[in-house]
């Protein structure tokens, strides 16, 4: 059922139950009480579908129907993994898929440390995005090209484009070191993605990358202060849950209980805001 006026809409981030295929994702989302879903498209890595163009567009055509049933909405498509060897046009299938189902946003990683060159290309893959509704998010972490908030804004200010916006995800934005204050003012902040976690991080980088794709806990289990970044993002932007299932868990009750713990979080702040 679809969140009335006012209240957070929340998303199921595809990562949260990556081993179910997006007609199981949305079927589940649908009965955990989402009301948006996020789907993975394109490979994030190397163990993801990599699907063909024409593949992903049969996909799409059978989960419109799903979708409709669930009475949910795609959020997010993702992903577009920006290097110095990324040539936009190769992205126009993917934000084609996109627009079939009806998403609003399409998130990307740049994995460039070339800002300049990154830059460039980001401007074009937005450019590319307008005739289809679309707004890219950047991600950052502190394992990729752009590890922190001030670069990422850095970066999309050099890209100077009306459809591209910051992905602050719980877990990078704790693991960069950033703060409440580096949030307050800044006009290019899109959504938030959920999740929680130890204050202590993993010391090196293949720790913090397997940390980001397996251990990661459901709001309220963990040490983040998610009070203090809810409350520095936009008023009821939307909040995406990613956080992957712990094994021997139940795909249907994980996303419950994501959901219940996600609600609980937004609606202390609705309350306030109220």
């Amino acid at each position: 059922m679809p969140a009335p006026p006012g209240r957070r809409k929340l998303s199921l981030a595809h990562l949260s139950l990556i081993a179910s295929p997006p007609a199981a994702l949305i079927r589940i989302a649908g009965e955990a009480g989402f009301d948006l879903v996020d789907l993975r498209l394109s490979p994030a890595t190397t163990s993801d579908v990599p699907y063909t163009s024409y593949e992903r567009f049969t996909l799409c055509r059978q989960l419109i129907p799903l979708l409709k049933d669930a009475d949910l909405r795609v959020w997010d498509v993702e992903i577009i993994r920006l290097n110095d060897r990324t040539d936009p046009h190769d992205h126009l299938p993917l934000m084609e898929a996109a627009a079939l189902l009806g998403a609003s946003r399409m998130k990307l990683v740049c994995d460039s440390e070339d800002h300049a060159r990154a830059a460039h290309l980001l401007a074009r893959l937005c450019e590319l995005a307008v005739p289809f509704g679309l707004t890219l998010d950047l991600e950052y972490m502190v394992f990729s090209g752009v590890r922190s908030l001030g670069s990422a804004r850095a970066l999309v200010a050099a890209a100077a484009q009306p459809n591209l916006r910051i992905l602050v995800d719980a877990l990078h934005w704790m693991r960069a070191g950033d703060t409440q204050g580096s949030l307050h003012g800044v006009e290019t902040l899109g959504y938030v993605q959920l999740c929680d976690g130890p204050l202590q991080a993993p010391t090196s980088r293949d720790a913090l990358i397997q940390e980001a794709r397996t251990s990661r806990l459901a709001p309220g289990e963990g040490q983040f202060p998610l009070d203090t970044l809810l409350a520095a993002m936009p008023p009821n932007c939307v909040a995406s849950l990613e956080v992957p299932l712990p094994p021997g868990r139940d795909p249907l009750a994980h996303a419950q209980h994501l959901h219940s713990a996600a609600r609980a979080l937004a609606g202390r702040h609705e309350l306030e805001a109220g």
